[in-house]
């Protein structure tokens, strides 16, 4: 019947037995080739622009389309009942696929199912009352729950109940040996604590005296990049003057006053921080 029907429309030769009569808004009947079909109006996921072209080189937008019409194949012996488009739209006029193979189950994937006004004022009202149970509340404790450090206590725990404990080499050894192999253990302990504190002091020593010298050495840069600021200050004041001499107008004149003053302010503040650089140095 498809392809029938688009020969036809082709060919500009539509039959005049080719009938679309609607019993209400959404319900009807197709005539075609002698037979009845029912139809039904659908809404589509999409708008679809339709586009005409007279020379197949220019096209012109002619409508916007949002609806289709669904025509049932069988004959209409046996009324059309739509069918709910599964369990996330149940309105059978909602079409749930596009035009196009790639916009099959669109609807579904594409746009998510809007939310009830009464769902929204149901969940507005339980806020409110949660809100006024906080308010009325005469102490409100708050605590703050780390995911990582439960998780790694439940993993210390698996740990402690998987180590099994052989306790059958120990009972093999004598007292006397076990005596003589703890005093070795503990000598050994004493000569590397004596040892590893030797070495800690002589790092410490080492460390101390860089640290000196690096604190020593960022003390004299920061001073000479102070001084180098000053003179660039003393410079720009120079010329601002010079140009507040040969303003043309006022307005000139009031600007190049301001930046001087700002100048001399920043210049003000950083000689007095070089002067207590100065004497932290000495």
């Amino acid at each position: 019947m498809c392809e029938k029907l688009h020969e036809l429309v082709k060919k500009r030769e539509i039959p005049s037995d080719v009938k679309l009569h609607f019993k209400d808004n959404r319900k009807g009947t197709f005539t075609f080739d002698g037979k009845e079909h029912d139809v039904l109006l659908v809404d589509l996921p999409t708008i679809i622009e339709a586009q005409k072209t007279l020379d197949k080189k220019q096209f012109y937008k002619v409508a916007d389309i949002s609806q289709m019409i669904l025509v049932d194949p069988t004959a209409a012996s046996e009324p059309f009942i739509p069918q709910a488009n599964g369990r996330h739209d149940t309105d059978p006029y909602n079409f749930p696929h596009g035009l196009t193979p790639p916009l099959k189950h669109v609807r579904k994937r594409r746009f998510r199912k809007k939310l009830s006004k009464r769902a929204i004022e149901e969940v507005e009202r339980e806020v409110e009352r949660l809100l006024e149970i906080d308010a009325t509340a005469e102490d409100v404790q708050y605590e703050v729950v780390d995911d990582r450090e439960i998780e790694m206590e439940q993993e210390s725990d698996a740990a402690t109940q998987e180590i099994d404990i052989d306790d059958s080499g120990d009972e093999s050894e004598s007292d006397e040996d076990l005596a003589a192999a703890i005093d070795r253990d503990l000598e050994e302990m004493e000569e590397e604590d004596d040892d590893d504190e030797d070495e800690e002091e002589e790092e410490s020593d080492e460390e101390e005296e860089e640290e000196n010298g690096q604190a020593g050495d960022t003390e004299i840069a920061e001073i000479k990049q102070k001084r180098q600021e000053i003179a660039e200050l003393k410079q720009a004041i120079q010329r601002k003057t010079r140009d507040l001499l040969t303003a043309p107008n006022a307005m000139l004149k009031n600007r190049f006053e301001t930046d001087i003053n700002n100048l001399k302010k920043s210049l003000t503040l950083k000689e007095a921080h070089l002067a207590e650089m100065n004497e932290k140095e000495k």
